[in-house]
């Protein structure tokens, strides 16, 4: 009888261990994020969450990670630092997800940083730029991008290529904008350009009539605008209407939307913008662009810009990891991640001692409608065509 009864029970644990086994085996990966769905910074964070989206149902299709689906939840912070703070809190805290991805702009990222170094969870951080971040001993937030003060390395230089010596500096009073313009002043002192104008705007401003003629009463040459979407487009429709001629005028976010050009029709033509990474496989040769670009384009109907690359790129570092882990236990793929080296979509991926990835963007000019990249030479399709024309003797929208 108590044979029969040890002989029951090893059955039962068998088949228990068995089923939870499969159980483990099919389970799921999940990966949280909290990214601005509504507010300022939908339009790019939604290309994030495009690629994201397109990568779990690609990756789910050959097995997810490690044989196991990945469960992509996406929460709004509704481009809002505090809003972002409480869901990324949430994400860890009550919903225990396995791993999270970064949400869309410097600040929001600078500030959820605090939350996965406080619960140990390597994040990708797709939509941060400033340098500022990593210079606080974090560990777990992972750069791939090109950092801000690096963003108008490219105009610079073609400033002082056409012989420009006075500039000036604007954009938003937040952390990005700020460290564009470290970065400017840094690399105008080299190339000898000089600053006649440096000044920061409010958030919401969207007059910009006084800055603009400040700017022509200073005897600027070059506008170098560290803008988003809706300040970058207002500048350059200001300077139109004003009839305020320049000879160059470089932004940083905003021309890299598709809706710049669109939006302005010929206004947007020769403005100069920065790139982290552009849908031209025969330039830049990175293994798995075309069938990205075309998927992505099959998919939602446009080809994907800078945001939608890089944040896809983030995924495969995440899936390079856990692969070369062999494991999701979060500090196994955090060490894996301090110490391996990958190549994504927009280039090599390698960390460093403070967890910062040397990539190089590039910078592009609207020309008829497109952009074309001019800068660096190595790269560029096009010969960029400077000084702006006169206002007055371009075509009308």
């Amino acid at each position: 009888m108590k044979r029969s009864l040890v002989l029951s029970l090893v059955a039962v644990l068998a088949i228990s261990f068995s089923w939870t086994a499969k159980t483990w085996a099919a389970g799921s990966v999940t990966v949280g994020v909290a990214v601005s769905q509504t507010g300022r910074y939908a339009e790019p964070a939604g290309r994030f969450v495009n690629s994201w989206k397109m990568y779990v149902d690609e990756q789910n299709a050959k097995g997810g990670w490690l044989g196991k689906k990945i469960d992509l939840r996406i929460l709004d912070d509704k481009s809002d630092k505090q809003q972002s703070i409480k869901l990324f809190e949430k994400l860890i805290t009550q919903d225990k997800v396995n791993f999270t991805m970064g949400p869309y702009s410097s600040g929001i990222t600078d500030a959820v940083a605090n939350i996965l170094e406080r619960y140990k969870y390597p994040t990708m951080a797709p939509g941060a730029a400033s340098g500022v971040i990593w210079q606080k001993g974090r560990k777990y937030l992972f750069n791939i991008i090109a950092v801000a003060q690096d963003y108008q390395k490219g105009a610079l230089h073609i400033a002082k290529d056409l012989g420009i010596k006075r500039i000036a500096v604007v954009g938003e009073d937040s952390l990005f904008p700020r460290q564009t313009a470290e970065g400017v002043k840094a690399w105008a002192k080299k190339l000898g350009l000089k600053i006649v104008l440096e000044e920061s705007y409010p958030r919401k401003q969207q007059d910009f009539t006084a800055l603009l003629t400040k700017i022509k009463s200073r005897r600027a040459e070059a506008l170098i605008s560290n803008s988003y979407f809706a300040d970058s487009t207002a500048q350059i429709r200001g300077l139109r209407e004003l009839n305020i001629n320049l000879k160059m005028f470089a932004g940083t976010v905003g021309p890299a939307l598709p809706k710049f050009a669109k939006s302005l029709g010929n206004t947007a033509e020769y403005v100069l913008g920065f790139s982290q990474w552009e849908p031209k496989p025969e330039l830049l040769k990175r293994p798995g662009m075309r069938k990205y670009i075309a998927s992505y384009q099959k998919r939602y109907g446009v080809k994907p810009n800078y945001h939608a690359g890089q944040s896809y790129a983030c995924f495969q570092v995440m899936g390079a990891a856990i692969a070369k882990t062999g494991s999701i236990d979060r500090n196994a793929v955090w060490k894996t991640m301090r110490k391996m080296s990958t190549t994504t979509i927009i280039g090599p991926w390698k960390m460093n001692d403070k967890n910062m990835n040397n990539h190089e963007g590039l910078t592009f000019q609207i020309l008829n409608g497109q952009r074309k990249i001019v800068w660096p030479a190595k790269l560029a399709e096009a010969k960029y065509k400077l000084p702006m024309p006169e206002w007055k003797k371009r075509p009308k929208n």
